[in-house]
């Protein structure tokens, strides 16, 4: 599992993500940033967020600590400079993917 990868939003719209390493730069892109496990042939989504690609921002950094915490093993990245369709593409994703930890919360969300 490696490359360009698509993911759906609740409307149904593909956004195409690039996984990355870990120790790549990936903290500089701004942009839209999803931490994953894999999942027989797919992709567990344990978050989701916005970045701006600003230097020096940890929040990247505890964000990516928490994904572990919760089993995520994979970092990919949506560039979008534009913070409006950053924003509405995170709330899209979250609607539509489910992810284990809601992006901007401390608390795993819960099964149903």
């Amino acid at each position: 599992m490696s490359g360009a990868v698509n993911f759906c939003g609740y409307s149904g719209g593909s956004f195409q993500f690039t996984k990355v390493g870990e120790e790549s730069d990936w903290v500089r892109a701004p942009g839209i940033v999803l931490f994953a496990a894999p999942e027989g042939r797919s992709w567990r989504i344990i978050s989701v967020a916005a970045q701006s690609g600003a230097e020096g921002d940890v929040g990247a950094f505890w964000r990516w600590r928490e994904a572990r915490r919760y089993g995520a093993t994979t970092v990919f990245i949506r560039r979008e400079r534009d913070n409006a369709r950053r924003q509405m593409a995170v709330a899209d994703l979250n609607a539509g993917l489910d992810p284990v930890c809601v992006s901007g919360c401390e608390q795993p969300r819960m099964a149903a």
